[in-house]
Parts: structure tokens; C-alpha cells; sequence
């Protein structure tokens, strides 16, 4: 159910967002729930000592089963986004408590993207020198994970449900954005540097690929992990990636999902969500047991597909006007008609749903 949400905070634009380039000081107030669903708006925020905040910009970026919502907020226009865990009722139609993702460091940016079945969060937080990724298995006491090199930003986008398996991006020494993989040990614990994924088959006319970058993660089984996310080849030309273990996470092997897609998000149903990059459509890809990718299937003209849950559920937004849509198969719900998008949503059968719309976050069931 883990989503990169490459659309909303790219590598690149978080940087800008520190520098106090982003939020959402001109956002519009967020519109009405569509009727049929009951959902709330996440206006508020807990400030680091207990206290609930009205916040001027909030983003959902993912739901897990135990009703946890993650994502981030900025409080006041042109202030650092922090990071927060929202938790709602049974029902998603109220916020039973907002809880503080401290950041590394006291007012500085931080943003959690991913969240895992037990309540883990990973993101990204300024540590006061650079931007690196991070792990809240406790709200209070961020962890960053182990670096790939010693300078330069990186970031963990997605963990896997039962929280061993996190995937991101990271700087390597020559200045390349490299697609990584970080697997926690017997106990549990983030202690070895992230493996870099293999692009190799992304190299054009001897040219190697500069940029890559992991954005979804499943478990299939005990042996077998994908990942899946983009890698640039050395033309230039965008490429849907998959990478498949089936020793463990021993070793990775690249697929190529297409030229000029990216692949969002992987359940361990080995189904995968993406999008066209030269249309801007919404589509899915199934991998069969021996790692056969099928043609994308296309859910819509135009929008993007970032999320599936276990039960193949697709969380994104769909229309040129961008509207929060889930799809069950084919079949397409729009959770509002005013512009917004949907970033995740978990496991139920009608799957409580996360993303922003009007400048704030939501959740919301599909009904």
C-alpha cells in the first residue's frame, strides 16, 4: 500500500521547500466532502508540546490499518514543513488525536511519506546540514538511516508493511541520484548503508544512467522482493523500473517497465501502479511469478495512479481538472469535484483514503 508521492515532493522540490519556496500561503480553503463518504479535513497539527495547531497547509500522504494517517504540514506560510501523525476513528470522519513527528532538528524541515502496518514512519528531515532520510519507529525520537555517502540529500519514500524493507533515493559520491534499498537486520534495526539498485540495463550508447529512484516496496514472500520506481537512461529518456529479488534481498535484478512511464507503488500481489509520463494517464502493471511484467493497462486519459493496496485497489486522481479517484479494476470513484488528489489508502475493504485537496489533507472512505 506504500506510495512514493513522486507528483507532490520530487527529490529536487523538497529542497525548495525548505529554502521556504513551497506551501500553501495562497491555497484556497478546502471544498465540502462529496456526499456519499464520510472523511474529515486535517486543519490541525499537534506543535511539539501537546497542543493542537490550526495549520495554513497540510498533505496525507498514507493510511495504514490501524487508522494512522502521515504526511505534513506547515503552520504558518513560509515556515518549514513538519511532519505528523494524524489518527482517526473507525469511520475516518474524525481525528482522534494528532501526534508531533519530531524533526532532527528544532524547527527545521521534516516530512514523513511512508507509513508501515505497525505505525513506523519513514521520510525526509533537514539534520541541519543536508537533507537525509528517516525513520520514526517512535514519534519522539527520529532515527536517520544510514548514509550511502557523505554528502549530499537523501530520502526514504516507502517501507514495506511489516516495516523491515525501506527504499528511497540517495546521492552517491560522483553527485548521481541513485534508486537504494535499506533491509533491517535480525533485530529489526537500520545499521547497514542502502544498497544501490543496478541500472545497468538503463545504460544508452555506453552512457550510464544519472538518476533513479525507488518508490514503492513489497515483501511477496520470505524470498522474493520488488521494488519498483524510474531510472533515466543515459539518453535521457524516463523509464518504469522493477527490481526483483528472489534470494532474500541477497540480490536485485532490473526490469524495464517502458519508456517514458514510472512506476509509483507495488502490493505483494505483484501488482504495480504508475503512470504514462508523456500522456500523464493513470496505469497498472501486473508481474507474473517468474518476473514477467504485463503491457500497462491505461485506467484513464488523463491523471496518475500512486497507490495499491493487498486487495489491488488504486489510489490517485483522474481527469485533466484532477480529481481524488480510486479504482477497483477498471471501475473508477471520484471522492470530490474539485480539484485534488488521493496519495494512499489501506487494506479495508473500502479502503480509508488519503491525500489533499484545497491545500489541506484529507481522509476519507471509499464507499
Amino acid at each position: 500500500m506504500n506510495a512514493f508521492i513522486k507528483q507532490l515532493i520530487p527529490f529536487s522540490l523538497v529542497t525548495l521547500l525548505v529554502a521556504g519556496c513551497g506551501g500553501g500561503g495562497s491555497s484556497s480553503p478546502p471544498g465540502a466532502l462529496e456526499a456519499g463518504g464520510t472523511g474529515v479535513t486535517l486543519e490541525q497539527i499537534d506543535d511539539g508540546t501537546g497542543t493542537a495547531v490550526t495549520v495554513n497547509y497540510s498533505a496525507a500522504l498514507d493510511v495504514n490499518g490501524l487508522n494512522q494517517v502521515i504526511g505534513f504540514a506547515e503552520v504558518t506560510a513560509g515556515n518549514p514543513f513538519a511532519a505528523s501523525l494524524w489518527t482517526v476513528d473507525t469511520s475516518g470522519d474524525a481525528v482522534v488525536q494528532p501526534v508531533a513527528l519530531a524533526p532532527l532538528v528544532d524547527g527545521q524541515f521534516a516530512a514523513a511519506f511512508a507509513i508501515d502496518e505497525d505505525g513506523r514512519s519513514v521520510g525526509q528531515a533537514d539534520d541541519g546540514t543536508r537533507l537525509v532520510a528517516v525513520l520514526w519507529a517512535n514519534p519522539a525520537a527520529p532515527v536517520t538511516l544510514p548514509q550511502l555517502a557523505a554528502t549530499g540529500n537523501y530520502a526514504a519514500y516507502a517501507i514495506s508493511a511489516d516495516g523491515t524493507l525501506v527504499v528511497g533515493s540517495a546521492m552517491d559520491a560522483t553527485g548521481a541520484t541513485r534508486a537504494v534499498i535499506w533491509q533491517a537486520d535480525g533485530n529489526g534495526d537500520f545499521v547497514d548503508s542502502p544498497v544501490v539498485l543496478p541500472v545497468n540495463i538503463f545504460a544508452s550508447s555506453g552512457v550510464v544512467s544519472h538518476f533513479s529512484a525507488a518508490n514503492g516496496v513489497a515483501r511477496v514472500d520470505a524470498l522474493e522482493i520488488l521494488v519498483v520506481g524510474e531510472a533515466i537512461a543515459g539518453n535521457g529518456d524516463i523509464h518504469a523500473a522493477l527490481w526483483r529479488s528472489t534470494d532474500g534481498g541477497a540480490g536485485f535484478v532490473p526490469v524495464n517497465l517502458g519508456v517514458d512511464y514510472v512506476a509509483n507503488a507495488v502490493n505483494s500481489a505483484r501488482q504495480v501502479a504508475g503512470e504514462a509520463d508523456a500522456t500523464l494517464s493513470p496505469v497498472t502493471w501486473t508481474i507474473s511469478e517468474l518476473g514477467v511484467a504485463s503491457a500497462p493497462v491505461d485506467l484513464a486519459a488523463a491523471g496518475s495512479a500512486v497507490a495499491i493496496n493487498e486487495n489491488g485497489r488504486v489510489a490517485g486522481w483522474s481527469e485533466v481538472a484532477e480529481l481524488a479517484t480510486v479504482w477497483d479494476g477498471l471501475t473508477a470513484k471520484t471522492l470530490f469535484n474539485t480539484a485534488s488528489q488521493a496519495y494512499g489508502l489501506n487494506n479495508d475493504t473500502q479502503p480509508l483514503v488519503v491525500g489533499q485537496e484545497g491545500g489541506q489533507g484529507f481522509i476519507k472512505r471509499a464507499n
